[in-house]
């Protein structure tokens, strides 16, 4: 049997909502698959595929032998109705906390279990849990196998608790556990939190808050995590049915390529025909190619232009003709002797002088002193012979000496080009006879390379020598310029055929590009359609143990496609049972809900509480409320109301799913201290005065004291010791339990048990506070019909009002306004008390306000003492019967 009960018992409730007859055979097979693992399958989820990965393992080893009937029943019907009358009585031993032997009695309607926390309250609610529902919650919500969870530290043993009850025949019966009976007897404190702290912003939160408030939480995450995409899991193709598609793929790829290359062929036999047209070629493709690339035996065309290009001349001789060389030499032999001519004539001068500059010194002068004597500086005027007029006949002369001087630097100028140009013209055909192995050269002197127009007179010699060692040479000059002519005419035929030729090898080489084009292309064709042919030809022969292997992986393929079909269909009910079980839990509760609603929150104010409250039906709706103060607007109950009021809207939906179901026993988990302490008082007039739940058994844990103090003294009197069980868990000792099962807060019961005793100031301190409970709840009771405003005395800020006065204003309020007999009784014993401040003043006194513990305080009558706790004993079940 599976540890995680609780998960099954819900899962169980799923195959019964559906019923068996409605899932395939195959369905039932992966129920039953999964109640064998469910244990193992709870604890992983959908992170990094655990939960996929594990179901299709156990898909693998378990399908086949899974049965096709259902391995539980549930289809049994639970008894419509709730199947114990009450609980009668538990035994706890080696349970949690408990070391030793307990015995808890429910002899009666209401049992108030008090207690700190550590004091074993909860380990008592557990063993509650555990025989009523056969899990704990707390332990499979933790993965705590519940033998472990409920073994006591002390003694290291675990018993199982034995719970009694009562049955509709009035039998005493041991309690069989039953979740589907019992599961919402149980109202949880952590279920109320969980319900209002966490966020509900969709309608899909709203109903996983229900889930919550429900206990469904894990069966919720349970099958949240069953993956969407369980065919990424389980092998639904074949691994080996995958390499052979691939291979076979491979297969049409060769086909493929063979098509594909033939067709290539194809268009390439187009292309050779189309490129011996374009070219006028009268020869085929083969012969085109031969002729141009050549064979064995010939070169072929571009090989042939290649080696006509490499042989055709290369060389230009560029130098001046032997006719420009005579003339230069001639001319330079006639400067010179123009030269001499005119130096002669220079050097006749009187003295060595520039007469050029001097001119145009003296020139200058005149320009800038033309009204002064340039000796004297005496005006023109006044001289009496000009200065410049005086010189200008010996001016004149001094011009004609300066421009001779500037004819003689022209021609130096000439004779020193030309000679440059001759030399340098030299020079080159003195390199080309070298290079054409004519035996040729003219000598040039070193010193010639110098010559400037300042040296003019030291190069004239040699020049003389230089040119007429040329004109000496005419002959060779002449044999190396035919030379040369010849050579350079060569050089133009080459180049013209050269252009000639390169244009054919440019034309020849486009159509080399395109047949090489062609041939690459071929080979390839023929290379790729060898190779496919080859692979194609392999291929059976390769894969024969692949296709044997494909053969058995079938049968498997297809139990595998079985089980994800039947995976996504039950998976599919699952979810969409999961996602409409909150509003099935919750219908027809509407009206429940809201009158439970409006008495937790009865002190608040008139349009906090509800006109209509609408729970949602379907997954996408939300819980609508209407206020009274607006009863036809709806608005979003979990948006709107304050997280108090969502922990009471909590409470009231569980209340009334218990009152819709008949539950007859209530079991309250320490649920008092999820709800604030504004609304406690509602809850407490709730469950006891509310007659859909007074009714039904009702045991109630909690620690706050005070709530089961006032809880108490909310039940007259009278019917106190029929109705109410007290259990006091106290501080345990040495890690065991220890309860006292004697202990009662009930005011007047303690009263009475004073006076019992004969304790007569114990008793009267406890009716002073039972006066004032009876006050209270009195005065809150007729606050419902009336406008109870009494005037009373406080004697302190914030303090209480003295009883007294209380009883006083409420015994006027009862005369003057209200005048109904039913309040009579009410109205004789307030009289009474009121007396007493005359009768008995010490007795009057001890109820207004009290007394401290002092020496010397009278002693109080025992007769008068039991007169007042009977008074108060009847004021008690007058005033809360009300």
């Amino acid at each position: 049997m599976a540890d995680n009960k609780k998960l099954l018992h819900n899962f169980f409730n799923f195959v019964k909502s559906k019923r068996v007859e409605n899932f395939s055979k195959e369905e039932v097979k992966l129920i039953n698959m999964i109640v064998k693992n469910i244990d193992s399958i709870s604890v992983v989820g959908t992170a990094a595929g655990k939960r996929g990965k594990l179901l299709n393992a156990l898909m693998l080893k378990e399908w086949v032998d899974l049965s096709e009937e259902l391995s539980v029943d549930v289809n049994q019907n639970d008894q419509e109705d709730f199947p114990i009358d009450r609980l009668y009585s538990i035994d706890i031993d080696h349970f949690r906390g408990f070391s030793s032997p307990f015995n808890f009695k429910f002899e009666k309607p209401y049992t108030l279990i008090y207690g700190t926390n550590g004091s074993g309250k909860t380990s008592f609610c557990e063993a509650l849990e555990y025989s009523m529902l056969g899990y704990i919650n707390e332990a499979e919500s933790k993965r705590i196998p519940v033998i472990k969870y409920v073994t006591n530290i002390v003694t290291g043993k675990a018993a199982v608790p034995i719970l009694r009850a009562i049955d509709k025949e009035g039998k005493e019966v041991v309690v069989n556990p039953s979740p589907n009976k019992f599961h919402f007897s149980f109202i949880e404190r952590n279920r109320i939190d969980g319900f209002a702290r966490i966020s509900a912003n969709t309608p899909s939160d709203q109903g996983k808050l229900l889930s919550t408030l429900f206990g469904l939480e894990e069966f919720n995450s349970f099958v949240s995590e069953f993956t969407d995409n369980i065919e990424k899991y389980v092998d639904v193709e074949g691994l080996q049915s995958k390499i052979l598609s691939s291979k076979n793929s491979e297969l049409e790829k060769y086909k493929h390529a063979i098509d594909s290359a033939e067709q290539g062929k194809k268009e390439l036999t187009d292309r050779k025909k189309s490129l011996a047209v374009a070219n006028n070629f009268e020869m085929t493709f083969d012969e085109i190619d031969t002729y141009l690339h050549g064979s064995a035996e010939s070169p072929g065309r571009l090989k042939e232009i290649d080696v006509d290009i490499q042989n055709l001349s290369t060389s230009q001789y560029d130098t001046h003709s032997l006719a420009l060389l005579t003339i230069r030499t001639d001319n330079i032999l006639s400067q010179i002797e123009n030269y001499r001519v005119l130096k002669i004539e220079l050097d006749l001068s009187k003295d060595n002088v520039n007469y050029r500059k001097l001119y145009s010194a003296v020139k200058e002068l005149k320009y800038n002193s033309n009204d002064k004597c340039p000796a004297c500086l005496t005006p023109l005027d006044a001289v009496v012979i000009n200065p410049f007029e005086n010189a200008k006949k010996s001016l004149v002369e001094l011009e004609k000496l300066a421009t001779l001087e500037q004819k003689i630097e022209s021609i130096v100028e000439l004779i020193v080009d030309d000679t440059k140009e001759i030399i340098k013209d030299v020079r080159i055909k003195n390199k080309f006879a070298k290079e054409l192995g004519a035996t040729f050269e003219l000598v040039i002197s070193p010193e010639l390379g110098e010559i400037t127009k300042h040296s003019i007179n030291e190069f004239l010699e040699k020049i003389v020598l230089f040119v007429a060692d040329i004109k000496r040479n005419t002959e060779s000059l002449t044999f190396l310029d035919n030379i040369l002519n010849r050579k350079n005419e060569e050089f133009e035929k080459s180049t013209e055929f050269k252009k000639k030729l390169s244009l054919e090898r440019e034309e020849f080489q486009k159509i080399s590009t395109l047949v090489k084009d062609i041939r690459s292309k071929e080979t390839v064709f023929n290379e790729t359609i060898l190779g496919a042919q080859t692979k194609i030809s392999e291929f059976t022969l390769e894969n024969q143990s692949l296709l044997q292997e494909v053969d058995k992986e079938k049968k498997q393929i297809t139990v595998n496609i079985q089980f994800v079909n039947v995976y996504k269909s039950l998976i599919g009910k699952l979810k969409a049972h999961v996602k409409e079980l909150p509003g099935k839990l919750i219908s027809d509760m509407n009206d429940l809900v809201r009158d439970f609603y409006n008495e937790i929150n009865k002190h608040d104010f008139e349009y906090e509480r509800l006109s209509k409250i609408e729970l949602p039906s379907k997954s996408q709706d939300i819980i609508k409320a209407y206020f009274k103060d607006n009863p036809s607007k709806p608005v979003d109950a979990l948006h709107v109301l304050s997280e108090g009021h969502v922990r009471c809207l909590g409470l009231a939906i569980l209340l009334a799913k218990i009152v819709k179901d008949n539950i007859g026993i209530i079991i309250f988990d320490d649920v008092v201290n999820a709800i604030d302490d504004d609304h406690r008082g509602g809850i407490r007039e709730l469950l006891l005065g509310n007659n859909k739940l007074n009714k039904r058994q009702i045991i109630l844990t909690s620690h706050a004291e005070e709530f089961i103090k006032d809880l108490e003294n909310q039940v007259e009197k009278r019917k106190y010791e029929d109705y109410i069980k007290r259990i006091t868990f106290l501080p345990p000792e040495e890690r065991n339990i220890n309860v006292d099962l004697l202990t009662s807060s009930n005011y007047l019961s303690l009263a009475q048990s004073a006076l019992d005793k004969s304790q007569k100031r114990e008793c009267l301190r406890n009716c002073r506070s039972a006066l004032e409970n009876i006050n209270s709840t009195f005065w809150k009771r007729l606050a419902r019909t009336y406008n109870t405003s009494i005037t009373v005395q406080i004697r302190q800020p914030k303090g209480m009002p003295d009883s007294m006065t209380t009883v006083t204003g409420l015994s006027q309020f009862l005369k003057k306004t209200v005048k109904d007999s039913k309040y009579d009784k009410v109205v004789e014993i307030y009289d009474y008390l009121k007396g007493l401040e005359a009768t008995h003043n010490s007795v009057w006194n001890y109820l207004n306000k009290g007394t401290h513990e002092e020496e010397g305080l009278p002693e109080f009558d025992l007769l008068i003492v039991r007169e007042l706790y009977s008074k108060l004993e009847l004021l008690d079940s007058e005033a809360k019967a009300v």
